[in-house]
């Protein structure tokens, strides 16, 4: 009896499964814990019959003083639990790096479908036979004839039933996500051979080394005094891609389901049992490709133009995630559409014909209509109107038309007095906040039932948006003055000894600071009062909201930090704050 194999368990591949399942544990969902655990029995049961194979012929043991003694089908507890360890943590690593994909865009048809597809299929057949052939010629053929023999029908597999959507996932991710762990286990076992905890015998390897004492394979055979997993370079990275195939054809599945839900297909999100049954029978149904293209550039808009929304949706999930990217998108598009018209007459012309379009849409369907700006249409289409009401929409063309007010020839500007502000903040932020409200409680089921309730929440809700607000004003004074507006209320700038057309030749006036930080207390104020009231809601959103929202609120403090000096690039809040704050944020 010995515990060399079970300290390096304990040393290198359990304390990565702890940090791995702390850090990402506020962010486990449902359908997370399920497919880990699915590809792990698959994992465990896949590999046991060829692992106690080797066992039983002698291409490798375990000496006594390696192992505790405790074997399943001769094969040590040990070695069994490696199986179990390696696929969680390369699954639970493909979770937390894909957690921002939104699944259903990648379902489209890729370029040149065919000649990749038949590229993926001969290569790994072509693998199949070089195993056939390894078995055959045998000696130091051996094992590495056995890896890929036993290897490649799996992954035909997985490339068969799940190619087309493996073709459209990033590459970097995937690359990551395979190379990352595959990187540490050679690292570990370098180590491990490097200290002479193992010596593998010559009989049936290569002998080629990937570096130092790595072999090209993968073996176990007889060791010199102590032994210990011994993994080598081709069964690492074989396994590792086994297991993010598996992943990536669950994906699959989840992003055909969230599909079917966001197009009304299906009533409600499957089950993990449902979700898989679906897949088998409608893994090759067309998809709208007008609906993908459209969720695609909703996507990229919202990644480009809002990080902080963007990262926020990630928390959200299934139809619900969906819905609010299309809104985001929508109010997006708008809002660019009328800050880049070349005059005002263009822009206002933008707000009517948008509100006719709204009109249109809850009404029937707009596919068809002709329009000078082809993404307004494409952002109105894909809005969920059936679980939007038209009025907070229409509470945001007035916010922009507020924006077209301003005239600082005429020394005309609309942000007058504090309640202005608070109008304005409104119509731009707070209906938004009230539509994804509304989103929220059509998607989740709740208790509340009261219509009083509902009402305060979308009130709360609201003031909330006001509060993100602010803080965007703030940060965006120097940039507003370029296009001569100062959403500041004249009355405040006032009693500073100030002017609005002085805040616009002079944004970075120290005086502002005050104000700056005026506007920054009342965001922090309207966000106090209103948080309560984020408990009231669904478990399942808290936390999604809370990151949204603490994400936009982090660019206040950061402001506060730097005394609100900023210039006309939007200050970005790092990724690792971002995380810290969505961390803090969940796990409340």
């Amino acid at each position: 009896m010995g515990l060399d194999y079970l300290l390096v368990h304990a040393k290198y591949n359990i304390p990565l499964s702890v940090v791995m399942t702390s850090a990402y544990w506020p962010f486990f969902t449902k359908i997370d814990r399920y497919r880990i655990w699915t590809l792990v029995t698959i994992a465990v049961v896949s590999t046991i019959p060829w692992d106690s194979y080797l066992i039983v012929n002698s291409i490798w043991t375990y000496p006594p003083d390696a192992v505790i003694g405790p074997t399943l089908w001769s094969i040590p507890l040990e070695e069994v639990f490696f199986f179990i360890i390696q696929t969680y943590n390369t699954s639970l690593l493909y979770i937390m790096l894909t957690k921002r994909l939104v699944l259903p865009m990648y379902l489209g048809v890729p370029k040149c479908l065919n000649t990749k597809r038949n590229i993926g299929t001969l290569t790994i057949l072509t693998g199949s036979c070089l195993g056939i052939a390894g078995i055959y010629y045998g000696e130091k053929y051996t094992y590495i004839g056995l890896i890929l023999a036993w290897v490649c029908p799996f992954m035909l597999l997985q490339w068969v039933i799940a190619y087309r959507f493996m073709l459209q996932l990033p590459r970097r991710e995937i690359l990551v996500c395979i190379f990352l762990p595959t990187f540490y286990l050679w690292a570990v076992d370098t180590i491990a051979l490097g200290n002479g905890t193992w010596v593998i015998e010559d009989d049936t390897k290569l002998n080629i080394q990937l570096w130092g004492r790595l072999d090209i394979e993968y073996v176990s055979p007889s060791l010199i005094n102590t032994a210990n997993e011994s993994r080598e370079a081709l069964f690492f990275l074989v396994t590792n891609v086994m297991i993010i195939l598996g992943q990536m054809a669950i994906d699959n599945a989840v992003a055909l389901a969230t599909y079917k839900v966001a197009i009304s297909e299906l009533a409600s999100f499957p089950s993990f049992g449902e979700l898989i049954a679906l897949y088998i029978r409608e893994r090759s149904a067309k998809v709208d490709e007008d609906f993908v293209d459209g969720l695609s550039d909703a996507v990229q808009r919202l990644a480009q133009k809002s990080q902080s929304m963007y990262m926020g949706s990630a928390m959200f999930q299934g139809q619900l995630r969906i819905d609010l990217i299309f809104l985001y998108s929508f109010c997006r598009v708008m809002d660019d559409l009328v800050d880049e018209a070349p005059n005002r007459e263009t822009a206002n012309r933008t707000i009517r014909e948008c509100n006719v379009l709204l009109k249109k849409r809850f009404c029937g369907d707009i596919s068809k209509e002709k329009h000078t700006e082809p993404s307004l249409v494409a952002a109105i289409q894909h809005l969920p109107i059936n679980r939007l009401s038209i009025e907070p929409l229409q509470g945001l063309l007035e916010g922009f038309e507020t924006d077209l007010n301003f005239d600082a020839e005429r020394d005309e500007f609309p942000i007058s007095t504090e309640e202005d502000l608070e109008k304005y903040a409104f119509h731009v932020a707070g209906t938004v906040a009230e539509s994804m409200v509304q989103l929220i409680l059509s998607n989740i089921h709740t208790s509340l039932q009261d219509e009083a309730d509902k009402d305060r929440i979308i009130r709360a809700a609201t003031k909330m948006g006001q509060a993100l607000q602010y803080v965007n004003i703030v940060r965006d004074v120097a940039r507003d003055a370029e296009i001569n507006r100062v959403y500041i209320p004249t009355t405040w700038l006032k009693e500073a000894g100030m002017t609005p057309s002085h805040v616009i030749a002079h944004p970075t006036d120290p005086r502002l600071h005050s104000l700056k930080m005026r506007l920054l207390d009342k965001a922090d104020e309207c966000h106090d009062s209103t948080e309560m009231v984020i408990r009231e809601l669904p478990r399942e959103v808290q936390g999604p909201i809370r990151v949204t929202v603490e994400g936009y609120m982090e660019i206040g403090k950061m402001l506060r930090e730097t005394g609100a000096t900023v210039g006309t690039e939007k200050p970005k809040v790092s990724l690792w704050r971002r995380l810290r704050v969505a961390y803090r944020a969940v796990s409340a």
